[in-house]
């Protein structure tokens, strides 16, 4: 059940980097967008102000949810705690969304014709990232690198697994339904939206703007065509039980360890949400 708050606290190193992510976070947006010298200011300002209340607002409510999983975490599991946990993380990732959106409906009118062309091949690049990390030539590949990534995020939480769990899930990710061709698909058609939407947002009005992102993010979120809507659901419910499997293999030792880490990134979020940080 835990593996899904390494969507949150995935970094040994919360406190630091977080404490950098409003720099990190304008570099990495710069990468995409190479803003010009009248965007910088107020981009960086903009995500000051977001991070001043992510830290104020967010932080602690992720701590005390942190706090919980830590008695949850000794006890076995199942796919429909561990998809009600998934959702919880994703309405974060919503509200959050929502809290950025007026700044975000500020700027994608002022993108020009070459900050789109940069968006486009910043995702070039990462397209053919995609494809060496999750398109490999061969299904037994692909089956091999998709275990290796699973162990990875297990590992992260629970420490190493020895080689009889590693065979079980083994077996049990050779029932996925990812496909990397599909996803590549998916990620292909997102990315023109993306770019559709910000074209046709030149020089609108930031109320016409926030209203077509936000209509962006629901077709990210619930994709329009069905195949694509169920491919993204069978997805999700594999991967809910795939989770729920993993954390019932654990040992006890495991889970100790989970729960100590979970302890762990609770103090972190705690100080980074008090007095001193904002």
């Amino acid at each position: 059940m835990a593996l899904l708050v390494l969507a949150l606290a995935g970094c040994t190193a919360l406190r630091l980097v977080y404490k950098q992510a409003d720099e990190l976070l304008y570099w990495w947006a710069d990468g995409y967008a190479d803003f010009t010298d009248a965007q910088a200011p107020r981009v960086r300002a903009a995500i000051g102000e977001w991070f001043a209340w992510h830290r104020r607002s967010q932080l602690p409510v992720y701590a005390t949810r942190l706090a919980q999983m830590q008695s949850q975490v000794q006890a076995d599991t199942t796919p429909a705690a561990v998809c009600a946990l998934r959702d919880e993380v994703q309405g974060w990732f919503d509200v959050a969304f929502e809290q950025g959106l007026p700044s975000l409906a500020a700027l994608a009118p002022t993108l020009e014709a070459d900050q789109l062309k940069s968006i486009r091949k910043r995702f070039d690049k990462l397209n053919r990232d995609y494809r060496h990390d999750f398109v490999q030539p061969d299904a037994a590949g692909r089956r091999e690198a998709l275990l290796k990534r699973t162990l990875e995020r297990a590992e992260r939480l629970y420490g190493r697994f020895d080689r009889a769990q590693r065979e079980r899930i083994a077996q049990l990710i050779a029932a996925s339904p990812f496909d990397a061709e599909t996803s590549m698909e998916l990620r292909l058609s997102r990315q023109q939206d993306v770019l559709q939407t910000l074209r046709g947002l030149h020089g609108a009005a930031p109320a016409q703007a926030q209203a077509a992102l936000s209509a962006l993010a629901r077709r990210v979120e619930h994709p329009p065509k069905e195949a694509e809507r169920r491919y993204q659901q069978a997805l999700a419910e594999f991967n809910c039980g795939l989770t729920a499997q993993i954390h019932n293999l654990s040992t006890p030792e495991q889970r100790r360890a989970a729960r100590e880490r979970l302890h762990g990134w609770e103090l972190d979020l705690k100080a980074l949400a008090g007095p001193g940080n904002g």
